[in-house]
């Protein structure tokens, strides 16, 4: 999968539907996160409760259609599930419009970890491996990882490429701020990966390329400055094309 420059918008619960995507200069635009199964659209329900943002569909894979029909860009669906039926039916979903599905192993609210979804899988590996296998099986799959634990990202990483991810998206978060840049060198040594956090301004993604990651993602920043995919793609090297060599996974 060929992309005309390094640029990704990062999703953002309750923002990233296809119209807002549709707007943006990135060449890879993740739409949602959003929420395939019962479980974790209740979830989502009692973060919105308690004034957060989040998609909420009464019928969670009809409301993820209805934007992938509208989507114009190169995509990707970032996905939470409480049930592997959920990542499945989202795979063949998101297989029939030509995206990619990501995994999200990143949300850290306490209403979707206790529902077995979001930063819960970091803890699980198991589980986010067997999502990997299977979902891999049906659409190209992406994984997105936040960092900052005290966890063997090599060896996670790793496997989750064994498995049939075929590209890794890194909240390289430093608790208290900041962006671990030797986390994303050792971890772009395994594979595709999409640096992630802190990246508002072209030194800032510069610094993550350089660092190993083939593309680098934004998100708060572009509320911020909705003009600020084109302000980077004023960087040679953010403007760059990129190819991604995808996979789906044939298991006998």
């Amino acid at each position: 999968m060929k992309f005309e420059n390094r640029l990704v918008l990062s999703a953002m619960a309750g923002i990233n539907n296809a119209e807002f995507c549709n707007r943006q200069k990135a060449s890879l635009v993740i739409l949602g996160g959003f929420n395939a199964d019962k479980n974790s659209m209740d979830a989502a329900r009692a973060v919105v409760a308690r004034g957060r943002k989040e998609f909420v569909f009464d019928d969670p894979l009809l409301g993820i259609e209805m934007e992938l029909r509208k989507i114009r860009k190169n995509f990707a669906v970032n996905v939470r599930s409480s049930t592997l039926e959920g990542y499945l039916e989202t795979a063949k979903l998101v297989d029939s419009y030509g995206g990619i599905i990501e995994i999200n192993a990143h949300c850290r609210q306490p209403e979707f970890v206790l529902a077995r979804c979001g930063e819960w899988l970091l803890f699980n590996p198991e589980k986010l491996f067997e999502i990997v296998e299977k979902v891999s099986r049906i659409a190209i799959t992406a994984v997105k990882l936040r960092g900052g634990h005290r966890i063997d990202y090599e060896r996670l990483c790793t496997k989750l490429f064994e498995k049939g991810c075929s590209a890794l998206h890194i909240d390289a978060m430093i608790p208290n701020g900041g962006c671990d840049l030797f986390l994303l060198q050792r971890v772009s040594k395994i594979g595709f990966t999409i640096g992630n956090n802190s990246f508002v301004d072209r030194e800032s993604g510069e610094r993550m390329i350089r660092s190993g990651a083939k593309m680098v993602s934004a998100a708060r920043a572009v509320l911020r400055d909705a003009n600020f995919f084109e302000k980077m793609l004023e960087s040679r090297i953010l403007s760059e094309p990129v190819v991604m060599e995808t996979k789906t996974v044939n298991w006998s």
